[in-house]
């Protein structure tokens, strides 16, 4: 008996110091690779955001892995303050393909901006990335007037995503709290969501695949709907007054707006690729098939262009750039990879340089 008690004593034993070493792997691997520091408490993407008494916005001190938000409360490095008195300030806006998910650190396509344009201009540019996954454009509205407005940028950047109006419901801004809200504990294992994505990863991709299809079809079953093929006009009539209304906003600020449209990988739906990425775009948007939600994206890219030319607002449409690149340019669906990165913020530069350098003001967008 004491034989047994004592080989389940050390087995426990050996339990807690192979997790305490599992644990203080993943700590370390995290700050060799990515600079987390050692206790920090986030251990996902959801962590590093807040809704407070501003709405929902980045979670200023924070980081988890590539993605650190620095002390303003935007993605990226600390901001020199003060400013250099010649800094131009940019800020960008928009939700995950701004933010961005799958770039290297630093490789999203705001920060290549400010790199580009500081070699440009050969002057101080400072680009402020307010996006975050999953803000809606009322959401963002919201943080334009709260927290980016207050900072008199130059300009705001912003790169929508339609998509967000084929949900159930029409976007709606995030609403404010007034309660303490506390941080995460730092108590938490970073190693247990390191080895659930590692398992993910494993899986063949048919079988992800299939595992995605099954999920879209049981949220369509559980809302007792079929997929609607036709585009909902009155969700695009919504997107454009949404976003006539965030032009308005900046514009009344004295500051100049610009727009960048959104755009997917869908060149062509025919290859086996293609077709498991929109069934995978499917699951985002499961009341609509992927061939409306795609249409629907194209769609919103044209009423994009149209509140650009009727606001005087500046419009940078990536297609071209994206669709003649050699390599490609999306991680998934419709975010970026590096190279998709790179092509975004060197059209966006080759639009805002020659004037942003020469005296810091946008030209309107032409009549189209």
């Amino acid at each position: 008996m004491a034989t047994r008690l004592s080989r389940i004593g050390w087995a426990m034993v050996l339990g807690l110091v192979g997790t305490a070493s599992l644990e203080l792997t993943v700590r370390l691997d995290d700050w060799a690779q990515f600079g987390v520091p050692f206790g920090a408490p986030e251990t996902s993407l959801d962590e590093l955001s807040v809704r407070d008494s501003l709405g929902m916005h980045a979670r200023a001190g924070t980081q988890f892995r590539q993605f650190r938000i620095n002390s303003w409360g935007f993605r990226g490095p600390e901001v020199l303050q003060p400013l250099p008195p010649d800094a131009i300030v940019l800020v960008t806006t928009g939700a995950s393909e701004t933010f961005g998910l799958y770039e290297r650190a630093g490789g999203e396509w705001p920060r290549q901006l400010e790199r580009r344009l500081g070699t440009e201009c050969r002057q101080p540019i400072v680009v402020l990335n307010a996006a975050f996954a999953g803000m809606s454009l009322p959401t963002v509205r919201q943080d334009i007037t709260q927290r980016i407005l207050p900072r008199h940028p130059r300009a705001v950047l912003y790169y929508p995503t339609p998509m967000q109006y084929l949900g159930a419901d029409l976007p709606t801004a995030a609403t404010p709290t007034f309660a303490v809200v506390s941080p995460p504990s730092p108590w938490r294992s970073r190693a247990r969501p390191r080895f659930r994505d590692a398992i993910k990863r494993a899986v063949p991709v048919p079988v992800l695949d299939l595992v995605r299809v099954l999920d879209t079809k049981r949220t369509r079953a559980q809302a007792k709907v079929e997929a609607r093929s036709a585009v909902p006009i009155d969700r695009l009539d919504a997107f454009e007054k949404d976003l006539r209304a965030l032009v308005g906003d900046v514009k009344r600020a004295g500051i100049e707006p610009v727009l960048v449209i959104h755009r997917n990988r869908f060149a062509e739906v025919t290859s086996a690729e293609s077709q498991r990425f929109l069934r995978a775009w499917e699951r985002f948007y499961p009341l609509y098939t992927g061939a409306a939600i795609r249409t629907f994206d194209d769609l919103a890219a044209e009423r994009t262009l149209k509140v650009g030319a009727d606001s005087g607002a500046l419009v940078v449409d990536p297609l071209m750039a994206l669709r003649s690149s050699a390599v490609p340019a999306f991680a998934d669906f419709t975010h970026y990879n590096d190279a998709g990165a790179v092509l975004v913020a060197a059209e966006v530069a080759g639009k805002l340089a020659p004037q942003l350098c020469r005296d810091g003001r946008l030209s309107s967008a032409p009549r189209r």
